[in-house]
């Protein structure tokens, strides 16, 4: 089964990976190991830090894909947000809004000061992408990247080594 996770923005392609991917899972759990850094920046926001979303599994019949939310209504079980990306999954719309529940967050993301914070599944598709693609990549980005975070998430649990997406 293929599960698709990408799609960053609107008019952005979805990159499709592997569920077995070792390097994007190692991602989601870091995503959610370090989900409590997004929240407590969500709650109580400085004024250097905007666009707080959450990448939210969703499956449809034999279809998974991770799709980006924003709007996040944290208040209420079960929480809900806005699709912030054209879906590839027949039940969801682009600026739809959904309810999920915790246990189906994959990534999370936030801009401090024009950087990106969090949005691991990202770093891996980039790290993935040849040096024009990955220039061109953050051309379009509505955020800078802090390159010396990547190396950490990139290669995976430590002592793992995996080989660039083409």
């Amino acid at each position: 089964m293929s599960d698709d996770r990408g799609a960053e923005r609107a008019g952005k392609p979805t990159i499709p990976f592997s569920a077995n991917d070792r390097r994007m899972n190692f991602a989601i759990e870091e995503a959610r190991r370090s989900l409590r850094s997004f929240f407590d920046a969500f709650v109580k926001p400085k004024p250097n830090q905007k666009a707080f979303l959450l990448k939210v599994k969703f499956h449809e019949g034999n279809s998974t894909e991770h799709i980006w939310l924003a709007d996040i209504d944290a208040s209420t079980m079960p929480m809900t947000g806005t699709v912030g990306n054209e879906p590839h999954i027949k039940g969801l719309s682009f600026m739809q809004r959904v309810e999920f529940r915790p246990e189906q967050i994959s990534d999370w993301m936030y801009i401090e000061d024009g950087y990106l914070v969090g949005g691991f599944s990202i770093q891996v598709i980039r790290s993935g992408l040849s040096p024009s693609e990955r220039a061109d990549y953050d051309a379009k980005a509505p955020y800078k990247f802090r390159d010396e975070l990547q190396p950490n998430l990139v290669g995976g649990p430590r002592g793992a080594e995996f080989p660039k997406r083409h």
